[in-house]
């Protein structure tokens, strides 16, 4: 088996207003300390780590340049490939993500956990499903954790190679999912929901779902988002919004 970790930093393009990373040019301090060691992630289980600062993708919104993951040809050497944001940080070393028996994606599914101080805030609303529907998929429910719909946190998914190549072929283009409805891009829309629906994490669960992939759902310790207890026992610690700023202080010691 060869596998690989990707991650990515590009910075805010001004597109749509959206304050990506805070507008940050250069690869902020928080994130270089995940990427340096999600490198040494990568030595301990035998895989390979690959850190992007150029656009492969070309998207008019850089928050799809996560689809570098099964659109470029060069992973497909690779029999599993673990996508993670550079706001996470491996906290448990000792367990290997690539030991997931994955057979297309597995993903930690979103929902308020009550020791969590991160509210993830997708709900069913009518804007979503109708999304949705305008690009023939449908929300669904679940099946590990009581939330309203199943929304995938794109911040740490782990692809098959068979994933990869499916998506590559199969997946509709993302610049019409950013573009359907997009209030960012035009302020006379009013029921194109919340902003984050053109993006691309619904984008990927509503592909996901159109073309039947197989989805496990896999526990928080994957992907743990913000706590109140930071000992909170988790593999990959993710430090969404803001609280991405702690990164260097909560890691102090690995300077």
């Amino acid at each position: 088996m060869k596998n690989a970790i990707f991650q990515y930093f590009l910075p805010a393009n001004g597109v749509g207003k959206l304050k990506h990373y805070k507008n940050e040019t250069g690869i902020p301090e928080w994130g270089q300390y995940s990427v340096a060691h999600f490198a040494k992630y990568a030595e301990s289980n035998n895989a390979d780590h690959h850190f992007f600062t150029e656009s492969f993708v070309n998207a008019t919104s850089n928050y799809f340049e996560v689809c570098r993951v099964f659109l470029d040809p060069m992973f497909d050497q690779y029999d599993k490939v673990l996508y993670t944001d550079i706001d996470v940080m491996p906290k448990d070393i000792s367990q290997n993500v690539f030991d997931i028996d994955v057979k297309d994606i597995a993903g930690w599914p979103e929902f308020k956990h009550r020791e969590m101080t991160a509210d993830p805030k997708w709900r069913a609303s009518t804007s979503l499903k109708n999304r949705y529907k305008h690009f023939g998929s449908e929300l669904v429910k679940p099946k590990t954790v009581k939330n309203d719909i199943r929304m995938i946190n794109t911040g740490v998914v782990l692809w098959s190679k068979e994933a990869r190549l499916k998506a590559r072929e199969m997946f509709d283009d993302y610049e019409k999912w950013f573009h359907y409805k997009n209030k960012l891009l035009d302020s006379s829309v009013r029921d194109g929901g919340h902003s984050s629906h053109c993006l691309d994490q619904p984008y990927l669960n509503a592909m996901w779902t159109k073309y039947d992939f197989d989805v496990l759902e896999i526990d928080m310790k994957w992907n743990r988002f913000p706590m109140k207890d930071e000992n909170y026992p988790c593999v990959f610690a993710h430090y969404v919004n803001d609280s991405r700023f702690n990164i260097p202080s909560t890691y102090e010691d690995l300077r």
